[in-house]
């Protein structure tokens, strides 16, 4: 079964250039930060970065000098078991009761270590309550 709970992520938007995942690797680990979970892409000649770190506070204030729009949103965190069936079991357990999901990112560890998902819903704590049950 899923253990979800609120979290907070980064959204850092750049120009989209060769190198900015390391520029912006580079500042966070100097500072000590390590990042949790990333999900990045480039469109229309911007990147998004979308990071859980272990310190967002930090990490706003290491990226600041670097003038990147770098903002802070809830989102559910959920560790899942790893096994065939349970992001599929997780998804229509939400469509059942209704709840709109706007974006999902995660991975499994490779050997069998379990799920971490990152996901934004309309209703981020009826989420949690959902999958917690």
């Amino acid at each position: 079964m899923a253990n979800a709970r609120l979290g907070r992520e980064l959204v850092i938007e750049t120009p989209d250039e060769v190198g900015m995942l390391g520029k912006i690797s580079a500042a966070i680990s100097k500072s000590g930060v390590n990042v949790i979970s990333i999900c990045a892409y480039g469109m229309e000649g911007k990147a998004h970065f979308m990071l859980l770190t272990s310190d967002n506070t930090k990490t706003a204030e290491v990226l600041s000098p670097l003038n990147f729009s770098v903002q802070e949103h809830d989102v559910v965190m959920i560790d899942l078991e790893d096994k065939i069936g349970a992001l599929e079991e997780m998804s229509k357990k939400l469509a059942a009761l209704g709840i709109n999901l706007k974006y999902v990112y995660g991975t499994t560890s490779l050997g069998g270590g379990g799920c971490f998902l990152v996901l934004s819903a309309d209703n981020n704590d009826e989420v949690i309550r959902a999958l917690n049950k």
